[in-house]
């Protein structure tokens, strides 16, 4: 039982993960009906900027505050030169241009800094948290603690406020909104580069949990939030947010009790499962322009 616990603790540090890059892909399909596929990429800047700022200052804040400062300039370019120009237009274009920035971003920063994983400074103390034969350690606790606050912060944003009101209308009619004077230009806008920003502080959280940071990064995240954005639908942002600690949780499980060599299928074998008996997701999504 101990280490079925244990388990599930860890699937739930990663699954926080999934779930903050996975709303990523939600709000850009909810509101603007895009795919972006850059978004993986993204959180990969925001981690570099993050090691850049810590690699000078020491500070886990400023690292932070770094890489959502850089995510969130790479999210306004994104969204004034690629999916600005883009929108209502063929979802496919959008998909295949914003796959085609992840790719240079990546590839890019591959020939800066190396193909290889190079170390993120340690920004927390060694040690954990110990309840009888369960443990976190104070870096598992804190990119919880980060993720968790993020999706917090998501969710008051979209339920509570008026801006997340004119985004949730704007999802839902974006004629109907712009006719009520909702700005859908800005709402989209600001949609992108918050979503951009928070990723950044997930990407520097990543970074200080396993002590590395690779211009590859993006890959392995974005397939899975992806997978899970697809699993839940997109009509719901909890859904996405239950559905990627389900991944991370049953990760962990398929690991410690059959192979590590099959935790990557699990995320696809889910996903197969879901689309020959529910295509629209476990929630129910919105259609996209094709």
């Amino acid at each position: 039982m101990e280490m079925f616990l244990q388990l599930i603790l860890n699937g739930a540090v990663v699954g926080s993960t999934y779930a903050v890059v996975a709303l990523g892909f939600t709000l850009a399909f909810t509101v603007l009906r895009v795919i972006n596929f850059a978004h993986p990429e993204i959180f990969m800047i925001g981690m570099f900027g993050g090691l850049a700022v810590a690699s000078y200052t020491d500070s886990l804040w400023l690292a932070l505050l770094g890489g959502a400062l850089v995510a969130g300039i790479a999210g306004i370019i994104l969204e004034r030169l690629i999916i600005r120009p883009l929108y209502n237009r063929d979802v496919l274009m959008t998909l295949i241009a914003t796959l085609g920035v992840g790719i240079v971003l990546q590839n890019g920063m591959a020939v800066v800094v190396g193909p290889d994983a190079v170390s993120f400074p340690a920004l927390l103390p060694r040690g954990g948290v110990e309840v009888g034969l369960l443990s976190l350690s104070y870096k598992q606790l804190f990119n919880f603690a980060v993720c968790i606050s993020i999706l917090g912060v998501i969710s008051g944003y979209v339920r509570l406020t008026l801006w997340g009101k004119a985004t949730q209308a704007v999802a839902e009619r974006p004629g109907v909104a712009a006719v009520f004077g909702i700005n859908v230009a800005r709402i989209s806008q600001v949609t992108i580069v918050a979503a951009s920003a928070l990723g950044g502080i997930a990407a520097v959280s990543v970074g200080t949990l396993y002590g590395t940071a690779s211009a590859y990064v993006g890959v392995l995240y974005g397939l899975k939030s992806f997978v899970c954005m697809l699993v839940a639908g997109n009509r719901y942002f909890e859904g996405v947010i239950v559905v990627a600690f389900g991944l991370g949780i049953l990760e962990a499980l398929v690991t410690g009790y059959l192979s590590s060599g099959l935790r990557d299928a699990v995320a696809f074998s889910v996903l197969i499962g879901v689309l020959l008996l529910r295509p629209q997701g476990l929630f129910g999504s919105y259609t996209a322009k094709v």
